[in-house]
C-alpha cells in the first residue's frame, strides 16, 4: 500500500495564487477601477476643431449686421409712417370738427348782433326821452315793460379748441398758420368778447338798480316778453316818476349811456370776429383742400 506524503500532495495542488498575495488585490482593484472609467469613455464624446469647423469670414458677420440694422431700420420707417397716416386723418378730423364749430359760431353771433341791435334802439330812445326838458314816464314805463331785461344770450362753440388744448393734439396741425390763426381767433373771443359780454350784465344790474329808484315797477304792463305777475301790477295807464330829483334822474341817465355804449361796442366786435371766423373757415378749408 502506498503512503501519499504531505509534500508530494502540496506538490499535487493547482497553483492559483502567486508568490505575491498583493499582485491579486492590486489586479482586483484595476478590474473595479477599468469597468467605469470604460463606461465614462463611451458617453463623453470631444469635439476636436477639425477641417470641418471653419470660423466665419469677416464679410459673413458684416451681411448678418447688416441684414439686422436693415429690418430693424425698416420696421422704425414702417412705424413712423403709420403713425404719420395716424396723426394726419386725426389732423383732418380735427379740422372738419374746427369748421362745424366756426360756422356755429358766425351763426350765433348773427343772432346775438340782431339781439343787442334791438336792444340799442330800445335804449337810445329810452335816453332821447330822458334828456328831454320833460321826461315822459309812459314812454318809458311801456318800453321797460316790452324790454325788461336788456341782455341776451350769447354762446361761444370752442368745442375743438378745448378738445386740442386739453388733449395736447395741437402738436398735430402741422400747418403752422393755420394753428395760429385758430389760437388767435380763440384769444380775440376770450380776451375781448366774453369779457365784455360780462361787463354788459354788469351794466345792466347796475343801470336796473338805479332805475328801481326812479320807476314803478307796479305800474308797468303786461307783456308776452315778460314774465310778470299781473296781481303784482296796477294795470293802469297814468304812469308817474317816483322821483323828480333831476340828480338821480341824471344818474339814471349816465348808467343808462354806459351800458348802451358797451351795447354798441359788443356789437362791433362781434361783427370784427364773425368776419374773422369767416376768413379762418376759408383759410381752413383752402388749406386742408376741403372745398
Amino acid at each position: 500500500m502506498t503512503h501519499i506524503t504531505g509534500e508530494e500532495h502540496s506538490d499535487k495542488l493547482p497553483d492559483t495564487q502567486s508568490g505575491n498575495p498583493a499582485d491579486g488585490i492590486i489586479a482586483a482593484k484595476d478590474t473595479a477601477t477599468i469597468t467605469p472609467n470604460h463606461q465614462t469613455d463611451n458617453m463623453e464624446v470631444h469635439h476636436h476643431p477639425g477641417p470641418h469647423h471653419k470660423s466665419k469670414k469677416w464679410k459673413e458677420y458684416f451681411i448678418e449686421f447688416f441684414m439686422i440694422f436693415l429690418a430693424v431700420t425698416m420696421g422704425f420707417f414702417a412705424e413712423s409712417y403709420r403713425e404719420n397716416l395716424t396723426n394726419h386723418e386725426k389732423e383732418k378730423d380735427y379740422m372738419h370738427s374746427m369748421i362745424i364749430d366756426l360756422k356755429a359760431d358766425t351763426a350765433s353771433i348773427s343772432e346775438t348782433i340782431q339781439n343787442y341791435v334791438e336792444i340799442s334802439k330800445v335804449i337810445d330812445t329810452m335816453l332821447m326821452c330822458l334828456k328831454s326838458d320833460n321826461p315822459d314816464p309812459s314812454l318809458l314805463s311801456n318800453i321797460i315793460s316790452r324790454n325788461f331785461w336788456t341782455y341776451t344770450g350769447y354762446s361761444y362753440n370752442n368745442r375743438t379748441i378745448q378738445q386740442l388744448k386739453n388733449s395736447g393734439n395741437f402738436r398735430l396741425i402741422r400747418n403752422n398758420a393755420v394753428g395760429d390763426s385758430i389760437l388767435n381767433y380763440d384769444n380775440g373771443i376770450n380776451s375781448f368778447v366774453l369779457n365784455q359780454y360780462n361787463d354788459l350784465k354788469i351794466s345792466m344790474f347796475s343801470y336796473k338798480e338805479v332805475e328801481s329808484k326812479v320807476l314803478p315797477y307796479s305800474e308797468l304792463k303786461m307783456s308776452s316778453h315778460t314774465l310778470f305777475n299781473a296781481a303784482d301790477l296796477k294795470n293802469t295807464d297814468k304812469h308817474t316818476f317816483i322821483t323828480h330829483d333831476k340828480e338821480l334822474l341824471a344818474f339814471y341817465y349816465n348808467k343808462l349811456f354806459l351800458h348802451g355804449l358797451l351795447c354798441h361796442t359788443f356789437i362791433g366786435n362781434l361783427t370784427y370776429n364773425q368776419k374773422k371766423a369767416t376768413r379762418l373757415i376759408n383759410f381752413i378749408e383752402k388749406r386742408y383742400h376741403f372745398e
